[in-house]
């Protein structure tokens, strides 16, 4: 397992966002261990999203039903996880406009 982190396919992204909008199960084990949680999506996802830690609350499934096309663009475009924050309830609209560090 590598720890460069990679952007998810637009497939993991999309049935990632869609467990984090919609699966009360998986947001729960999301807020614990991101990584165990993104393994039940694929190995690809577990490894991207390796060593990331919460970053705060987790952002209600509303806020990910309204930020989707937004979060969807920036996980299949950069490297996943470098803003953990993108994830936190109140920071989804913040955290997306920052620069990735390079």
């Amino acid at each position: 397992m590598s720890d460069e982190k990679k952007p998810l396919s637009t497939e993991d992204a999309v049935k990632l966002l869609d467990l984090l909008a919609s699966d009360d199960a998986f947001r729960e084990i999301f807020s614990q261990d991101p990584a165990q949680a993104l393994q039940s999506i694929s190995p690809a996802a577990a490894e991207s999203g390796n060593c990331c830690l919460p970053g705060g609350p987790l952002a209600s499934k509303e806020e990910f039903q309204q930020s989707r096309d937004q979060l969807l663009q920036h996980l299949a475009a950069n490297a996943a996880f470098y803003v953990p924050h993108c994830f936190v309830t109140g920071q989804i609209d913040a955290s997306l406009q920052r620069k990735p560090k390079p």
